[in-house]
């Protein structure tokens, strides 16, 4: 969720409050490349914000312990449109920009997710507000989805 690859509009797909909490993405999460072989890329935390928006806490550990080395805080809401789920994640903090990076995420099974995010080397456009982000993608379904590189592989951790 740090690459340098993402794609950031200076709008969200829609407005946060059109955005609903799921339950099933509370918690605790391993980000994993999709290979087994390479170890884990990241932790997260997920948490309710507030009713619509969720606060990501990515967190980095110092090798071979359980000492946190950072966390990063990401603000994260959902946008649906034509049935589809995208997530807008911007970082919180003074030093960092605050573009929206998009997201996807694709159920492989009960706890574990595909992720994948729009790339900047694949998406260009940019967009003056929410309303025309959300038409292009309404518009252009399939268009957009060709976008989205994968990142990983997203799995509940198990305390």
């Amino acid at each position: 969720m740090t690459s340098c690859n993402h794609y950031e509009s200076k709008v969200p797909i829609s407005s946060p409050s059109n955005s609903i909490i799921e339950e099933s993405l509370l918690g605790e999460w391993i980000l994993s490349p999709e290979s087994k072989s390479e170890e884990a890329s990241g932790y997260l935390e997920v948490i309710p914000f507030n009713d619509n928006e969720y606060l990501v806490q990515l967190k980095e550990y110092a090798d071979s312990t359980k000492h946190i080395e950072s966390i990063i805080n990401i603000r994260m809401f959902a946008s649906e449109v034509s049935k589809n789920t995208y997530f807008n994640l911007q970082f919180i903090g003074t030093d960092i920009d605050k573009g929206f990076m998009i997201y996807r995420f694709k159920p492989v099974s009960g706890n574990r997710y595909k992720v994948f995010f729009l790339s900047k080397n694949e998406f260009n456009k940019t967009f003056p507000n929410s309303k025309s982000f959300r038409e292009f993608v309404e518009k252009n379904p399939k268009e957009f989805d060709k976008y989205f590189e994968m990142e990983g592989i997203l799995e509940r951790k198990i305390k």
